[in-house]
């Protein structure tokens, strides 16, 4: 038959070569997914020639295309920026990827690529692109209220519900990755702005929206309370055994989050929603205020400890990077800069943070320790210690 001629001649190894000889190839199919390959990922012909020069590569693409329980075809660049196909989608990437997805279980032909292949393209920072998608797409999709005209209300409030708490969850866990706490607006933000203006001029509100802001304070409170909960003493409880640089870096990290959450705090809509509650007399008013409060006091304190602990990090690397032998020397400063910080830093100035420090210093001082004599030394490791320590 000539189907099966035209199949059996595209899904061989010859097809394969073909690609890898140049830019064209007799397949449809391969030529279809070259050309949105190409087109997306903006890579030149002598790429996918490349990647088809591999046997390995040639067999993968093939094995999608004639096989119908392999349902999923990834191309990306990889670490080499050497396109790369597989089966599931990489842990990382340094440009965006592309994916071919079967509708079906069938095997492609070049009658039903069109229908069978739904394709795409994936950021290389994928929590990105969900965000965006929930944000620009599904929810406005879902929040017009011509696109819900038919539904019943109950199932219009829940659908949008749900769709607020997946918003506020991409949005959360963003936040996290990137180190930073972000608080989730409801869906119905704007309606609380407007209703905070109504009730400012003495006009009806919906008075179901002081419910809304309430819960969403609710949700911000265990946020933040997380937030202040964290100390830097945690990877020692844990039994990890950190340097002083870690010190250095939990401050500075703990006051830019502790700043953005204050710039979300007094961000136009949310003063809006809290003056919703104020005036409404809400009895969660002055949980909010005290939250509010709270990381004020917190994002002071972090900033103070953050300024008195940076001179340290230039003496600490100089320890880390210098000559063993000048060791000694260098400590001397260093204690000198603890002393300072102790006396200027009144958030620091506190027994249980110092004794942090030291340990973290004199984690520091063994694996110093440990690196230089480990090879050169390896039954003299508890002298180096002692002579380190007498020096000092």
């Amino acid at each position: 038959m000539p189907e099966e001629g035209d199949h059996e001649k595209g899904g061989g190894g010859g097809g394969g070569e073909e690609a890898a000889g140049g830019g064209s190839t007799e397949d449809p199919r391969l030529e279809a997914l070259s050309q949105y390959t190409l087109k997306t990922i903006k890579q030149k012909p002598d790429k996918w020639a490349k990647m088809m020069g591999l046997e390995e590569n040639v067999t993968m693409i093939n094995e999608f295309l004639e096989k119908p329980e392999i349902r999923l075809l990834v191309i990306y660049a990889n670490q080499q920026s050497l396109l790369a196909p597989s089966k599931q989608f990489p842990n990382s990437t340094k440009t965006k990827a592309v994916y071919f997805l079967k509708r079906q279980a069938e095997a492609v032909k070049k009658e039903n690529i069109k229908t069978l292949l739904i394709f795409g393209d994936m950021s290389h920072v994928p929590l990105d692109q969900l965000a965006s998608i929930v944000e620009s797409l599904l929810v406005p999709i879902i929040a017009n209220q011509k696109n819900r005209s038919q539904w019943p209300k109950v199932v219009s409030q829940d659908l949008m519900q749900h769709m607020g708490g997946l918003k506020g969850d991409v949005l959360v866990f963003t936040g996290q990755v990137k180190g930073k706490t972000l608080l989730p607006l409801p869906p119905q933000a704007d309606n609380m702005v407007k209703a905070a203006e109504a009730q400012a001029m003495g006009s009806m509100f919906d008075k179901g929206l002081v419910h809304a802001v309430e819960s969403v304070v609710i949700e911000w409170s265990h946020q933040i309370r997380d937030v202040l909960s964290k100390s830097s003493a945690q990877p020692l409880l844990e039994g990890k055994t950190p340097g002083p640089l870690v010190e250095i870096d939990f401050w500075k990290a703990q006051r830019a989050d502790l700043e953005s959450i204050l710039d979300q705090l007094y961000s136009e809509k949310v003063l809006k929603m809290s003056s919703l509650l104020e005036k409404s007399m809400s009895s969660y008013y002055p949980a909010y205020k005290a939250m509010v409060t709270s990381v004020v006091e917190a994002q002071d304190e972090a900033r103070d400890i953050s300024i008195h602990l940076k001179p340290l990090r230039r003496h600490i690397e100089e320890m880390e990077e210098g000559d063993f032998k000048e060791l000694p020397q260098k400590m001397s400063p260093f204690f000198h800069c603890v002393c300072l910080v102790w006396a200027n830093s009144k958030h620091y100035r506190q027994p249980s943070r110092l004794v942090v420090l030291l340990q973290e210093v004199s984690n520091l001082m063994v694996q110093l320790v440990s690196l230089q004599y480990r090879c050169k030394h390896p039954f003299g490791l508890l002298h180096a210690w002692e002579h380190l320590t007498v020096s000092c």
